[in-house]
């Protein structure tokens, strides 16, 4: 199974390309939406989809942005560019990064299939990659989780799998370490502005380099105020609680709270257990399933009250949490 991410800042298109995609059914399966590249972005890294369809013109972050911040990364995901006709050259623009093709709206099923297509074919190029990336990216979902010891273990076992590792090429073992060292940097900056970026060279001493943006981090995570970042997340919840059935994306929370975005997505974690989207759908779907079980609405009126922007989108999320489609809930309670 292909996991497919859209993006796309007008609800309509996102909700009939996802639409499209589910009906083609078989080897794609629509994972992930968002409205604009900065949401995008930060989902690819809580759901790694195998490729992302992205509009060119949406708000905040743009789809240029996305798949430029996509090639620029390495990261193991093949691109497909969504375009008007007064956009055309926005979509050259995107095939100098990669992307693997592009589509002009209105948007028909057969170029859809077509372009997904496509992109299959070109994924046997990051078979080898995506193992290695998943294991950096677990790393950093679960880094306030680590004591010291555990972290350098853990730290030194991803460093070590990737210099062994016998299907990568010399070439690919750099890529993967400029990524786990740029992903270490970003977040140390993020939490301490002030802090002298380490830059990663393949002819340096890997394990000390990595050794000392462990300790880096670890200095940094011990300054902060727990205190103070405990009740702001806590206002966090209070707020999510009130205005669960209005639309919030990372970026709207942390610039409403004055906190930077990677140190809200650690602490969240940390705190609640869980990322901010999923502690939010789950507040979403709790409210969903009195809805059901009162009966008086059909299911996509219930999605679009508890703050779902699609239905095909609240289905997925409806199921991933219970186990059932929302019709099979009813059916279930008979109601």
């Amino acid at each position: 199974m292909y996991q497919v991410m859209v993006v796309e800042d007008e609800q309509w298109i996102r909700s009939a390309v996802v639409k499209m995609v589910e009906q083609l059914g078989g080897a794609f399966e629509v994972v992930a939406e968002a409205c604009n590249g900065e949401e995008a972005l930060q989902t690819i890294y809580q759901v790694w989809p195998t490729i992302v369809i992205t509009d060119i013109m949406m708000p905040i972050q743009d789809g240029l942005w996305l798949v430029r911040e996509i090639a620029e990364r390495q990261l193991p995901i093949i691109t497909i560019i969504l375009t008007g006709h007064n956009e055309f050259e926005y979509a050259r623009q995107a095939l100098r990064y990669h992307a693997s093709d592009f589509l002009l709206k209105p948007i028909l099923e057969e170029e859809l299939s077509n372009a997904l297509e496509k992109a299959k074919a070109q994924i046997p190029q990051f078979h080898n990659l995506r193992h290695y990336y998943l294991s950096i990216q677990q790393l950093f979902d679960k880094i306030v989780d680590y004591d010291a010891m555990a972290l350098f273990k853990e730290q030194a076992r991803i460093v070590n799998c990737i210099l062994d590792a016998t299907d990568l090429q010399e070439n690919e073992k750099g890529v993967l370490l400029r990524t786990f060292s740029s992903k270490y940097n970003d977040l140390i900056q993020s939490m301490q502005p002030d802090f002298t970026w380490l830059p990663f060279s393949v002819g340096e001493e890997v394990s000390a380099h990595f050794l000392k943006l462990t300790e880096e981090w670890l200095q940094c995570y011990n300054a902060l105020n727990n205190v103070e970042m405990r009740q702001i997340i806590r206002k966090v919840c209070d707020f999510l609680q009130a205005h669960y059935q209005e639309e919030h994306s990372v970026s709207d929370i942390t610039q409403r709270f004055h906190i930077s975005v990677s140190q809200f997505s650690l602490l969240f974690k940390k705190y609640k257990g869980q990322s901010f989207i999923n502690y939010l759908n789950s507040l979403r779907i709790r409210q969903a399933k009195h809805m059901l079980v009162d009966g008086e609405l059909k299911v996509y009126e219930v999605a679009e009250q508890v703050g779902f922007q699609s239905l095909p989108h609240f289905n997925r999320v409806f199921k991933q949490l219970t186990g059932q489609s929302p019709n099979e809930y009813r059916k279930w309670l008979n109601v």
